[in-house]
């Protein structure tokens, strides 16, 4: 495949898991006796979510973009990520199974934040792909 379509696969990634944690920090905020204080959990996550996809996370997107932008194509599957991506990607997913730990406000919060952050992470993936020639 080439440079665009490794890099909108990318988006698509972050866009999947991004929708799933926000949906579920939604689903847990949302069954929380007190509407209100759910509804600034949401409100703050989302803040923060959008802050640290524009960010922190718009530099893992600029970085994984020029990487995979500077490869020859065609590109293959195990050639798009470095190793360290693979670990931080299943560092990642170990967090997430700890998250049961947590409390369900706490829980739902940090999952809207992921979630939103992520989310806004792949709308930068999907501009960094529309920008790249193939």
């Amino acid at each position: 495949m080439g440079r665009r379509a490794w890099i909108s696969i990318s988006g698509l990634i972050w866009a999947m898991a991004g929708f799933l944690l926000l949906y579920k920090g939604l689903r847990i905020l949302g069954s929380l006796p007190n509407q209100n204080v759910a509804t600034w959990w949401v409100a703050g996550g989302l803040l923060l979510g959008f802050i640290k996809g524009r960010f922190v996370l718009s530099r893992t997107v600029h970085r994984i973009s020029s990487r995979i932008a500077s490869l020859p194509e065609p590109i293959h599957f195990l050639e798009v990520y470095p190793k360290s991506y693979w670990i931080l990607l299943s560092s990642m997913m170990g967090i997430g199974l700890l998250m049961r730990l947590v409390p369900a406000n706490i829980h739902g919060f940090i999952d809207v934040t992921v979630g939103s952050a992520l989310i806004n992470g792949a709308v930068l993936y999907f501009r960094s792909a529309k920008a790249v020639t193939s």
